[in-house]
């Protein structure tokens, strides 16, 4: 019997120890940046202008503005989890091919851009203000929001406290606690300081809103989408078969999409 209560509380240790862990270092586990010198030279095909923004005192975010001729619109586009302005910015032509600016920036800790990620709020925050520099440049009514990956509950919230053109989430979670727990079953919900519940914000959306998912989506899977869309059935849903996380923007479901989008 003793040996039986030995092991529950060793168990039970290993187990507080591992939600400790993941507690003081999910930031660690959730965000994956790739950090560049303040002096790195992008080569891009196309032309941009660097930016950068200040979100709180002596922290600025790094940003890049590709712009198109006689352009109609900007796409205010909030990225993945993972890399910098050096891997999103290889996106910009398809945009610029359509008549349409291209805004996007990386967050604290990210490529250029100071500081570190610190809270939900923080992070949202940032956003809003980065929004903020965009509509004050462009009439909302010009301005669609894009969001990929872990960038889809920040666009969908600027969706619903703004009022931009359109909302186009790619590879979105219902929210990052649905997500890593059906990998982890035995995460507690309080112990996750970013939750991120994209549903809650996508449920409040005023906007057009479009979804691109993978079926083979590796990181974030399509059932993800088809709960979201359980829930508000406006959106439209576009489905790409057998495309994973990282492709849809090659995939002609979305490209062919993207010119009624941006018009």
């Amino acid at each position: 019997m003793m040996l039986l209560l030995q092991g529950i509380l060793f168990l039970l240790s290993c187990y507080a120890l591992g939600c400790c862990v993941a507690y003081w270092l999910q930031e660690t586990l959730i965000f994956h940046p790739t950090v560049l010198t303040k002096d790195y030279t992008f080569h891009f095909e196309t032309d941009y202008e660097e930016l950068y923004l200040e979100v709180a005192p002596n922290i600025h975010l790094h940003a890049l503005h590709f712009r198109a001729e006689n352009s109609k619109g900007i796409v205010f586009y909030v990225h993945g989890n993972a890399g910098s302005l050096q891997d999103w910015g290889s996106l910009s032509s398809l945009y610029l091919s359509l008549g349409y600016d291209l805004f996007m920036f990386d967050y604290r800790g990210f490529g250029k851009s100071d500081g570190a990620i610190k809270s939900q709020q923080q992070f949202f925050g940032d956003v809003q203000i980065l929004y903020n520099y965009v509509k004050s440049q462009w009439g909302e009514n010009q301005i669609v929001v894009e969001g990929f990956s872990i960038g889809t509950a920040a666009a969908a919230k600027i969706a619903v406290e703004n009022n931009p053109k359109h909302l186009i989430l790619k590879a979105p979670y219902y929210s990052l606690f649905h997500l890593i727990k059906s990998r982890h079953r035995y995460l507690p919900k309080l112990l996750l300081k970013y939750q991120f519940r994209t549903i809650d914000f996508l449920k409040q959306v005023r906007c057009p809103a479009t979804v691109f998912h993978g079926t083979a989506d590796e990181l974030i899977p399509v059932s993800n989408a088809e709960r979201l869309l359980e829930e508000v059935s406006s959106i439209n849903f576009l489905v790409i078969p057998d495309c994973l996380h990282n492709d849809i923007p090659y995939s002609f479901i979305y490209q062919e999409k993207m010119q009624t989008i941006l018009v």
